[in-house]
């Protein structure tokens, strides 16, 4: 996935202008508001190729984007906690396996990281690797606890479903 844009941020305001800077966002949010609230900007920077763990597949023709989350590289996790994050004991940084991930190094995905990609800015090349069920499950569970998401309604369906299939299979 492309990089989002930061500050500072270069903006092209046209093909016969250079390129100006805005140093933070409140000064471009300012900038839009005086414009009439609704202008389209194209923004010009840095961008870098960079593999992301994808969460979904589209959930509609109508909808092609996927949710997906950001990774760190393990070359950028501090040395104390490299071990930590190893055996899944960091609440915000989810391992994984480098022997079962074809990334250039050790990878960790970024719970906090929730991105949006349309499916079109992701690579067609076959996946670097894929996470088993259990997996799954427990990243599952760090999205949910970090973002604190009211998941009891759908645990009480499911209860719900379980004793109903129960009391059809008699």
């Amino acid at each position: 996935m492309p990089y989002a844009p930061r500050p500072p941020f270069r903006i092209y305001a046209g093909r016969d202008r250079e390129p100006y800077l805005v140093q933070d966002a409140e000064t471009l949010i300012a900038g839009i508001r005086r414009r009439g609230g609704d202008a389209e900007l194209t923004y010009l920077g840095p961008a870098k190729a960079r593999p992301v763990l994808i969460l979904n597949d589209p959930p509609h023709a109508a909808v092609q984007e996927v949710t997906a989350l950001r990774l760190l590289r393990f070359s950028k996790v501090p040395e104390h906690d490299k071990a930590r994050v190893r055996q899944q004991g960091d609440p915000l940084l989810f391992h994984l396996e480098p022997g079962r991930f074809d990334l250039p190094e050790e990878n960790a995905a970024i719970i906090s990281a929730l991105v949006a990609l349309h499916v079109d800015a992701i690579s067609r090349d076959a996946p670097a690797g894929t996470l088993s069920p259990d997996e799954a499950r427990l990243l599952g569970e760090r999205i949910v606890r970090f973002y604190g998401f009211d998941v009891g309604s759908l645990v009480e369906q499911a209860i719900l479903d379980l004793a109903r299939r129960r009391r059809q299979a008699r």
